[in-house]
């Protein structure tokens, strides 16, 4: 049976759910933020570098992971209208700006500042946990400050090493920065994190920050003991006299779990202060077993200027993995790693530009949804919300803005723009 088809000639697109994130965005005053913070990056021109950005904000979203993937809203009839843009540039032309933006730290990081900042003011958010962790991106070509380091998804590549403090709560990226693929990650940690806490500490009433094994020192311990709201839980290398220790400890199961924990306090903090000593112990199995290993267990250590119960220090301790999902998904979803170039302010800006888009929507998330939708990540809700049909009709001289919302109720997107409008 032949089913008879139409063509028929309608100025939709396909990304018209992006109305979401372009309200969000007028909303929050994103342009003059943009332009308050970076000032005149260069002369005029007839592309603004703020539209740049919303068009790459816009292109990530929608699935890009090239630079060159603006150039699909090219011939896209709302897109346009959507951000306000008369044309879609090129790539070129958006790099130029980017030069530009890569080489202002400061400015970018004041940016995430002031987007977090004011999502924890709308949102009554006194007490926060941040999660600070580095990823390895690996290239294929030669990049500059691309360079042979750890990466453990490619080892021996040249890659980039990208360092992150997300907030638990609010799943939004506080700061960022990229580095050259030789850099360790607990290089310059603390300068990485003693801007957060000198901005944060004093507008909240408690910061909780964790970090694994690989960040450790004593001196990043005495910063945040520096701080009389600054709590935190970092993992502790297993040197020899840790060994030693916690192989003579006494240890206890809770709530008939097979692990068993302990704990040993010294005063060895700031002012005499305690750091707890928080140990986990699990029996190893068969295949498992070390030809040198004379243990039947395996060990974890935390240290932490807060005093628990060892198994809810733990349990708390173990919330950071969620930030290495975060870290998946915006490799996977937001192009990081993917968006790249010789030049390696441009990549940091493209960098900053992946974990931007993550912030933006994370404050959407902690806005506009409810129950289950904040669960959602970014390729679901590109399914679900972002990838909808939309497009303009003006009628007696007033247009209005059409979606074919197919997979979301009518009166949930209502609630969602009252929410976002609300904001």
């Amino acid at each position: 049976m032949k089913t008879r088809y139409e063509i028929i000639e309608t100025k939709a697109s396909p990304f018209g759910g992006l109305y979401v994130i372009s309200e969000f965005l007028h909303q929050i005053k994103f342009p003059n933020l943009f332009n308050t913070i970076f000032g005149k990056l260069r002369r005029h021109r007839y592309y603004q570098p703020v539209d740049n950005i919303n068009l790459i904000l816009a292109s990530i979203v929608a699935g890009g992971e090239r630079l060159y993937d603006i150039q699909r809203f090219s011939d896209d009839p709302v897109i346009g209208e959507l951000f306000a843009i008369d044309r879609i540039p090129r790539d070129t032309t958006v790099r130029d700006d980017l030069l530009l933006i890569g080489q202002r730290d400061e400015e970018r990081q004041e940016l995430l500042f002031q987007l977090n900042e004011l999502l924890f003011a709308k949102q009554n958010i006194r007490s926060i946990t941040i999660d600070v962790d580095g990823t390895a991106t690996p290239v294929d070509g030669h990049q500059e400050s691309a360079e042979k380091g750890y990466c453990p998804a490619e080892p021996g590549r040249r890659c980039f090493q990208s360092l992150a403090a997300f907030c638990d709560e609010t799943q939004t990226v506080i700061s960022e920065q990229t580095r050259s693929g030789s850099t360790h990650c607990a290089h310059g940690i603390i300068d990485f994190m003693k801007p957060i806490l000198d901005r944060l500490s004093p507008k909240l009433d408690q910061i909780m920050v964790r970090l694994d094994a690989g960040f450790y020192s004593h001196e990043l311990l005495d910063l945040f003991e520096s701080y009389p709201n600054v709590y935190y839980e970092i993992g502790v290398p297993q040197h020899q006299w840790l060994q030693t220790k916690i192989r003579s400890l006494c240890y206890k199961s809770y709530h008939h779990s097979h692990r068993e924990y302990s704990s040993f306090a010294y005063g060895e903090g700031t002012d005499g202060g305690f750091r707890y000593y928080y140990v986990e112990r699990t029996p190893r199995n068969d295949r498992q077993g070390d030809l040198f290993e004379d243990t039947a267990y395996t060990y974890r250590v935390i240290v932490s200027n807060a005093a628990h119960q060892p198994h809810v220090a733990f349990r708390y301790y173990n919330g950071r993995g969620r930030c290495e999902k975060s870290i998946e998904e915006l490799k996977n979803q937001y192009a990081l790693g993917k968006m790249v170039s010789g030049n390696f302010f441009v990549t940091k800006a493209l960098y900053w530009l992946s974990y931007l888009t993550f912030t933006l929507i994370g404050m959407v998330r902690c806005v506009a949804f409810r129950t289950h939708m904040r669960r959602y990540r970014m390729r679901r809700l590109r399914f679900i919300l972002f990838s909808t049909i939309g497009y303009y009709v003006t009628h007696a001289r007033k247009t209005v803005y059409r979606l074919a919302l197919s997979r979301v109720g009518h009166w949930q997107f209502k609630f969602i723009m009252q929410r976002i409008w609300a904001f």
